[in-house]
């Protein structure tokens, strides 16, 4: 046995248009184009991703684009090579201020796979001036924009 008919919102019930053109339709509709290719924002994310993981920019800029967990667990990783640097700096063995200074990151590839509609992992290489990383992120739709739900930076 069924309880919708004649139940508020239902299809039959007296009083409420169904169909696409409806008001109430409308209202609660939720059109919007599927995302483009995620692999621009890929690209620009894992570049100032490893510059901050690195002890470089800050990531405010590109906080719309990254999930606040994964924003908190990058700003610590920011903080600690900043302090890890100031030490480094500070110690007998240093050898100049060029020692803690970072070259621009450069994303040498980028690969992406659309796991879903609303859905994308995303790897890359990224070369900082001294090493080579791997930067793997997966990206959801969040409101008809990407955002980038883990980043692992290896």
């Amino acid at each position: 046995m069924t309880a919708t008919a004649g139940a508020v919102g239902a299809p039959n019930a007296p009083g409420l248009a169904s169909g696409p053109h409806s008001p109430r339709a409308s209202v609660y509709a939720r059109h919007h184009r599927p995302l483009g290719d995620p692999a621009p924002l890929a690209c620009t994310l894992a570049k100032a991703v490893v510059e901050a993981v690195t002890g470089g920019a800050d990531l405010t800029t590109l906080a719309r684009w990254i999930d606040p967990v994964v924003r908190a667990c990058l700003a610590r990783q920011r903080t600690l090579a900043r302090r890890r640097a100031v030490l480094a700096a500070a110690g007998p063995a240093s050898q100049g201020p060029d020692d803690t200074a970072s070259a621009p990151a450069t994303v040498l590839r980028a690969r992406v796979c659309r796991t879903a509609a609303g859905a994308a992992e995303v790897s890359a290489v990224v070369h900082d001036g001294q090493r080579t990383r791997a930067v793997a992120m997966r990206f959801e739709d969040q409101h008809g924009r990407w955002l980038a739900t883990v980043i692992e930076v290896l």
